[in-house]
């Protein structure tokens, strides 16, 4: 018999080419075919999303103390040709902007109308320089003016592109520099200086910081992508060592007692039971409703009535999910197979009960037993029809033997 294992390679991706689901590997809308444990998928561009929250909050900090420590400097230091009258509104008009401006930012980010009406404030504080700055600070960017046009400046480009920022910085200095030179002070080369720089080094520096969140996106969706791929080929191999495992209980029992001279052409119940080893074979892609509870007393029950032995059973209700119950019937059939096959004895003892928040089934004999610990690799019966089923289902299999007979102990955590 040629058993052919099917898998599904990932596809090699060119260098530059954006990752893209495989879809040969995409089970989630397969009902029963996904892990719990999967990974789910993040959204796109998380580095990015959590860069614009941070720069938010750092701009709406920003704008905050710029416009405190304004207010105390505008009115500390007022001077003519500054009047009260002028100084005040718009001292005014600063902070409750600044409050604003904070609440959006933090609740809705740096969005292009808030920058908008932030750049808008900011201009129109320029131009009242006349009247809001005094003769002695109107050279020097020492001005609580110049304060908050050097940070309205690096804020919009913490919140736009070069393309955008840059032409708004520029800008918000030519009005800076519009209303000093109203003033009376004529263009400060230094000033003009410093307003270019900040709007050079800040477009750089949120050049560089996108770019390495975009970095940072991309190699979380790889792993991401990396780390569904690896959890569905383990839902497949599951799958496989489950196929291999009916597989070992019907088919492969029946052509060994078959090739052994167990039973013959003329055997009775030979076409019955290859008629059902047929069965699993066609079944062996079916998927089970993984999540239904179900009895287990009857699943138990069906492997006891199809065993060779004799069973004394001590069966209690109790309700698993579904796959849960089939691990438990398929591995108690296996336990119940290796005592007809091995021990000796022509009965055994069931037993189900509760033990410590946990389902628990018990196989035993009197038999002649065995050592666990000498059954060659190659046997499969033990390591994969009963401690691999269990494990299967994220429950665990003792198997303890000597002289006296076997045990065989399934647990599952209810």
């Amino acid at each position: 018999m040629t058993v052919v294992r099917l898998t599904a390679d990932r596809p090699t991706r060119r260098p530059g080419e954006r990752n893209t689901p495989d879809p040969a590997l995409d089970l989630t809308k397969v009902p029963g075919k996904v892990p719990a444990n999967a990974p789910s998928t993040p959204e796109a561009g998380a580095a990015r999303v959590a860069l614009d929250r941070l720069i938010a909050r750092c701009a709406a900090a920003m704008r905050v103390a710029v416009a405190a420590t304004g207010a105390v400097a505008a009115l500390a230091g007022a001077a003519p040709p500054v009047r009260p009258s002028w100084l005040l509104p718009a001292v005014a008009l600063n902070l409750v902007w600044s409050a604003v401006f904070a609440w959006l930012a933090v609740r809705r980010g740096l969005r292009a109308p808030v920058m908008a009406a932030d750049i808008a404030v900011t201009t129109l504080l320029c131009a009242g320089i006349p009247w809001l700055v005094p003769e002695s600070l109107l050279v020097g960017g020492i001005s609580w003016v110049d304060e908050l046009t050097s940070m309205t400046i690096i804020v919009s480009s913490l919140a736009w592109r070069p393309r955008v920022a840059v032409p708004a910085g520029l800008g918000l200095a030519a009005a800076h520099v519009l209303g000093t030179w109203q003033a009376g002070a004529g263009a400060v080369p230094g000033t003009i200086g410093i307003y270019l720089v900040q709007i050079t080094a800040s477009a750089a520096l949120m050049t560089l910081l996108r770019h390495a969140a975009a970095l940072a996106d991309d190699a979380l969706a790889e792993l991401r992508e990396t780390e569904r791929a690896a959890a569905v080929l383990r839902a497949r191999r599951a799958d496989e060592r489950a196929q291999n495992r009916k597989l070992h209980d019907t088919v492969l029992a029946t052509l060994t007692t078959v090739g052994t001279g167990g039973i013959t052409a003329s055997t009775p119940g030979l076409r019955a039971r290859a008629a059902a080893d047929l069965l699993v074979i066609e079944n062996l892609g079916e998927l089970n409703e993984s999540g239904t509870d179900v009895d287990l007393r009857p699943q138990l029950q069906a492997a006891v009535d199809s065993s060779a032995v004799a069973v004394d059973c001590d069966l209690v209700p109790c309700r698993v999910p579904l796959r849960v119950a089939a691990a438990f019937a398929e591995a108690v059939a296996e336990a119940l197979t290796n005592i007809a096959r091995h021990a000796g004895v022509a009965s055994a003892r069931l037993r189900q009960h509760a033990e410590r928040a946990a389902v628990c089934v018990v196989v035993s004999d009197t038999g002649a037993g065995f050592d666990p610990a000498e059954v060659p690799l190659h046997r499969y019966g033990v390591r994969e029809g009963i401690v691999g089923r269990m494990r299967a289902v994220d429950g665990d299999a003792d198997v303890s033997s000597n002289s006296g007979g076997t045990t065989v102990t399934l647990r599952w955590p209810a």
